[in-house]
């Protein structure tokens, strides 16, 4: 499992079947997420106000969000400064932003 803390963006290849978790610093309006590769695998994820927990999500797993390749997904925030896990079945390169 990576983690890591960042004020508003990171840029990162996950790791195979390991969970990225991403704490932002800063209070969210949008948090943008695009995964930047042109084949591999589905990123799969779950996001939220860390005081309420996020749980950690699972290739293919129920209650979990996904973006397919080469997608970018823009979120709304609200106004906490989010917790972003993700992961795949392959090495996927992502860029995560809140604005």
């Amino acid at each position: 499992m990576a983690n890591y803390t960042v004020n508003v963006a990171k840029h990162a290849t996950l790791t195979p079947t390991t969970v990225d978790t991403i704490t932002f610093s800063a209070p969210a309006s949008f948090l943008i997420l695009t995964n930047r590769t042109t084949s591999g695998a589905t990123i799969y994820f779950t996001f939220g106000d860390p005081t309420k927990g996020v749980p950690d999500p699972t290739v293919g797993g129920d209650d979990t969000y996904s973006i397919g390749i080469g997608q970018t997904v823009s979120i709304p925030g609200d106004g906490t400064s989010p917790v972003l896990k993700m992961i795949s079945s392959q090495a996927q390169a992502y860029s995560a932003q809140i604005v």
